[in-house]
C-alpha cells in the first residue's frame, strides 16, 4: 500500500513521561505502507516495550497485506479485478471498515472518494504525474467513484457496478492504526507514526507524545508542535509528491468532486479517536479548501486545523473542537 504523503512529522519528546521510576522508552524504525515508520513505546521494562512495538508492527504489515494495491494477492487487489456485477465477499474485518469507509464518503458529500483509482492513474499521481486531455479526462471520470460500488453491509459484499478501483491512499493507514488500537492492552504506553498520521493509546501520559507539524511550504520543518494524549493526528498537504508537469502544478491529492487535483496548497490537520476517520476527513478537508472545510468542520464538531500559506506567511485557523482536543505549543 502506497499512500500520498501528508504534511506532518512526529518528535518523539517525552521527557515528562520518562520520570517515573523505571520508565523504559523503546523505539523502531521501518519501511512499510510506503513510508518510513516509527513505532514508539513507554513500559516498565525493555521486553515489554519490544513486545508491544512487534505486536504493533505485525498487525501494521498484515494491514498493508490486506489492503496494499501494489499486492497481487491483497483483499483490495483482488476486489478490484473482480467481475463487475458480481458480488465479492469481505472478510472481517474489512466489512467494519468498508462500514466506515461509506458513511464518511455520505458525510462528505463525496469529498472523501477512495474510488478513484482510475482518475489517480490518468494524472499520473503514483508515477511522475501527466495531463490526462479532455477526453481521457471525462471517460475516466465516468469510470471512478463509490458511486460504481455497491456496498451490502448485512451481506458483507461489496460488487463492482463499472470499471472502477478503489485507492485505499485515504484511508489505509488509519485503518491500521485502528487495528494497533484495537490489538494492544492498556499497560504500556505507544505511538505510531505512519508518514503524516500518528496515533497513541495504551496507558495515558501525563503530557502526551509531542508531534510536531510541519510547515506545509516545507515539509521537513515544523511548523508548530502539539500535545497528542490519545487517538490520531491526520494531516494532509502538499508535500515533496506534487509535481509540476509542463508548467502545471498536480497535487497528489485529487479532488473527486471534479476529477482533477485540489486547489488548497497548505495543509490540514484532524485529530479523531478513529484513525481511519482522522484519515479520511482530513483528506476530505483537504479537497474542501479553508473556507468550505472549516464552515463544514464546525457544523459537524470537527476537530480540524488549516494552516494556509497567505503571502509569504502562514495564517493558522482551528475549531472549537481542534483547540479543546489538542494542545498547540
Amino acid at each position: 500500500m502506497r499512500q500520498a504523503a501528508a504534511a506532518a512529522a512526529v518528535a518523539i519528546c517525552v521527557l515528562t513521561g520518562l520520570s517515573a521510576a523505571g520508565s523504559q522508552l523503546v523505539v523502531r524504525e521501518v519501511y512499510l505502507m510506503g513510508t518510513r515508520a516509527r513505532l514508539a513505546a513507554i513500559a516498565t521494562t525493555r521486553e515489554e516495550g519490544l513486545a508491544t512495538l512487534d505486536a504493533a508492527l505485525t498487525v501494521l504489515e498484515r494491514t498493508e497485506s490486506d489492503l496494499s494495491t501494489w499486492r497481487e494477492s491483497s483483499d483490495i487487489s483482488a476486489l478490484n479485478r473482480h467481475p463487475v456485477g458480481t458480488p465479492w465477499h469481505a472478510r472481517e474485518p474489512l466489512c467494519r471498515m468498508f462500514s466506515g469507509v461509506w458513511a464518511w464518503h455520505r458525510l462528505t458529500a463525496g469529498a472523501f472518494d477512495p474510488g478513484i483509482g482510475r482518475l489517480l492513474a490518468a494524472w499520473g499521481v503514483h508515477e511522475e504525474g501527466a495531463l490526462p486531455d479532455a477526453a481521457t479526462l471525462e471517460r475516466t471520470r465516468a469510470a471512478s467513484g463509490l458511486s460504481l460500488f455497491t456496498f451490502d453491509a448485512q451481506g458483507c459484499t461489496v460488487t463492482r457496478q463499472g470499471a472502477a478501483t478503489l485507492d485505499v491512499g485515504a484511508f489505509g493507514k488509519g485503518e491500521a492504526l485502528d487495528r494497533v488500537n484495537a490489538a494492544l492492552g492498556d499497560a504500556v504506553s505507544w505511538m505510531i507514526d505512519l508518514g503524516g498520521q500518528v496515533s497513541a493509546g495504551g496507558r495515558p501520559l501525563p503530557d502526551g507524545w509531542t508531534i510536531s507539524i510541519a510547515d506545509p511550504r516545507d515539509r521537513t520543518r515544523p511548523f508548530t508542535h502539539a500535545r497528542l494524549r490519545g487517538g490520531s493526528l491526520s494531516t494532509s498537504g502538499g508535500s515533496e509528491r506534487d509535481v509540476t508537469v509542463n508548467g502545471t502544478r498536480v497535487s497528489h491529492i485529487l479532488d473527486p468532486r471534479t476529477g482533477r487535483p485540489a486547489a488548497f496548497t497548505g495543509s490540514v490537520s484532524v485529530w479523531h479517536r478513529s484513525g481511519l476517520a482522522a484519515d479520511a476527513l482530513s483528506t476530505a478537508l483537504f479537497v474542501m479548501g479553508p473556507e468550505e472545510g472549516l464552515r463544514f468542520a464546525e457544523r459537524h464538531r470537527l476537530a480540524a486545523l488549516y494552516l494556509i500559506p497567505d503571502a509569504g506567511a502562514i495564517r493558522v485557523r482551528a475549531t472549537a473542537a481542534f483547540a479543546a482536543a489538542i494542545e498547540l505549543e
